[in-house]
């Protein structure tokens, strides 16, 4: 939630490891919730972290037209690849500097960033900068880079960071759906809340486990005409 002098507005920002195909069409659902929810001015950003995961083309929109339901967003996409990382550099903010080795750069310049980082001797910011540059580069290489602070960096550690789930690429796809499932329960409770109040706290929306169910039963919520509607669509999913 952004103010300024001007205007107030929210910023979503979707980071992906891996794109896949039906991204657009959740952060449609993302921006519905977010829209409802808070009635403010909506800018989404999608981040893209690794070249090779990404295809060449990226849609920047999604819409959807279903009877009375006219739905258009828009959102930037970003690819981290392109983004040159010199401002991150000279910016002095050192929580950026383990997303250098992601960035427009070449080795002697993700060399430059961990030198910092190994000055810094803070060890949340070394393992964040192993497992981010992890996607690009070997991660030996990296803990090499930083010197003695990296060589005290255990798995313990890097577990630890804030954005190892994010990027583990051992059973990634599990934990993408896992969130996606809870990310999901959490919007439909929202929505049926704004629509039908009382609804939210049906017990069967706990045991939907299927990531796809949830996303056509949140169309069926908003496209609903009366809370019976609604009620009926949430115990047919089960």
């Amino acid at each position: 939630r952004i103010h300024t002098s001007e205007k107030e507005w929210l910023a979503h920002f979707e980071v992906q490891t891996r794109y896949k195909s039906d991204v657009p069409k959740r952060l449609a659902w993302y921006a519905m919730s977010l829209a409802l929810g808070f009635q403010l001015p909506l800018e989404i950003i999608l981040v893209l972290l690794v070249e090779r995961h990404a295809p060449a083309v990226v849609p920047e929109e999604y819409r959807v037209d279903l009877g009375g339901l006219h739905l258009w967003v828009e959102f930037r996409v970003v690819r981290l690849w392109e983004i040159d990382p010199w401002p991150v550099l000279e910016s002095g903010r050192s929580s950026l500097l383990p997303w250098v080795s992601l960035m427009r750069c070449s080795a002697e310049v993700v060399e430059q960033a961990a030198r910092r980082i190994a000055v810094l001797r803070d060890p949340k910011i070394a393992a964040e900068f192993v497992v981010l540059g992890g996607l690009r580069y070997d991660r030996s290489d990296l803990v090499e880079m930083l010197g003695r602070i990296g060589a005290m960096l255990t798995e313990e550690m890097l577990e630890e960071s804030s954005y190892y789930q994010m990027i583990l690429e051992k059973g990634i796809d599990k934990g993408i759906a896992a969130g996606r499932i809870e990310e999901g329960r959490r919007m439909l409770r929202r929505l049926l809340a704004l629509r039908f109040p009382g609804l939210e706290s049906l017990p069967e929306i706990d045991t939907i486990t299927d990531p796809e169910r949830i996303e056509g039963l949140l169309e069926a919520v908003v496209t609903a005409p009366d809370a019976e509607t609604a009620r009926a669509a949430v115990r047919r999913t089960v």
